[in-house]
């Protein structure tokens, strides 16, 4: 079993070496995601956050996890082939960021198990347990240029997802962890129950003694009727409003990845969207996820005013790629 193999006791002498996170920012949280191919170098990441500082960004959410590896060094899943293993680009990005009084969460692709037509590697988990695919009509999920998923269902796959969660806390020092992906790729897969995706939270919620987020469904549920809309709770089988009403989830980021309409309420309007999760989030906070790579500068611009209109804590920017080049023309500081 990869997770036994794998698993082992950090250091206590690291452990006692981390500094505490820095606190989370009394106002508006304006963040940042920042995706495992938005990078190359540690120049890379050191002009990026220094810009993004600059320009008022006061959090990043940057992924280590894509397909069970690790965009990190000395963790629990095999180093992503990317990297390399020569050097540790989020003990960098935690090092930077706090320099500059930005918050750090370390995100997670949650269930994508491997992606693409080519064969896992020996060592990596899609390899070692191939019991651990989701099936479908009793079959593993086909291999195609999208993810293959891990089952929801099986209690090995939660399980390690959580010692992964457990592991990245005791050796860095995160202001929190991202979840993200953390849903089935649809409802008509073997044993699909949103109780399994339910589960999953709650074994890495229990890991943690640092915030626990999610980048969530946009639309939650379809209450306006709108025509040709995936809903996170029923297509998704993700239920993030009882994860925040039940307290599993320290804040959620619906993905509400499109503009703000003229006349407000129509089909997918960002405002719309902002207030629905924020009216029904039990008190935690909403940060609203923006589209930077397919919406204008104004356009959004105008998602960020319209996410404070609504209440939410803050936003998150989707992503750094295309989020840089328009951070200079946006109101970030309200």
């Amino acid at each position: 079993m990869f997770l036994l193999l794998a698993c082992a006791s950090p250091d206590p002498v690291l452990a006692q070496q981390i500094p505490e996170p820095i606190a989370a920012p009394t106002q508006e949280l304006r963040g940042l995601w920042i995706t495992r191919w938005g990078w190359s170098s540690q120049a890379d990441l050191e002009q990026l956050l220094e810009e993004a500082g600059q320009a008022g960004i006061n959090a990043v959410y940057f992924q280590v996890r894509g397909t069970f590896d690790a965009y990190y060094l000395g963790g629990l899943e095999p180093v992503a082939a990317r990297l390399g293993g020569s050097w540790d680009p989020l003990a960098f990005v935690v090092e930077q960021g706090h320099a500059r009084d930005m918050q750090v969460h370390a995100w997670l692709n949650t269930f994508p198990l491997w992606r693409g037509t080519s064969a896992p590697p020996p060592d990596h988990p899609a390899a070692l347990h191939r019991d651990w695919w989701l099936k479908q009509g009793g079959q593993p999920m086909a291999q195609s240029s999208g993810y293959v998923f891990a089952d929801p269902a099986n209690a090995q796959v939660r399980a390690h997802i959580a010692a992964v969660a457990e592991d990245l806390e005791s050796r860095y020092a995160l202001d929190g962890l991202h979840l993200d992906y953390v849903r089935y790729p649809a409802s008509d897969f073997d044993g699909a129950d949103p109780g399994h995706v339910t589960q999953t939270v709650e074994a890495v919620q229990q890991t943690l003694d640092i915030p626990l987020s999610a980048a969530v469904w946009g639309v939650h549920t379809n209450r306006w009727g709108w025509s040709g809309v995936s809903e996170g709770s029923a297509d998704y089988l993700q239920d993030s409003h009882a994860w925040l009403q039940q307290g599993l989830l320290d804040a959620a980021m619906p993905m509400i990845y499109w503009p703000t309409t003229a006349p407000p309420g129509e089909r997918l309007d960002f405002a719309t969207l902002a207030a629905d999760h924020v009216q029904r989030s039990g008190g935690r906070p909403i940060y609203a996820g923006v589209d930077t790579e397919h919406l204008s500068q104004e356009q959004v611009a105008a998602c960020i005013l319209a996410s404070r209109e609504a209440g939410a804590a803050g936003f998150v920017l989707f992503e750094s790629q295309h989020a840089m080049p328009m951070l200079e023309g946006l109101p970030l500081r309200p």
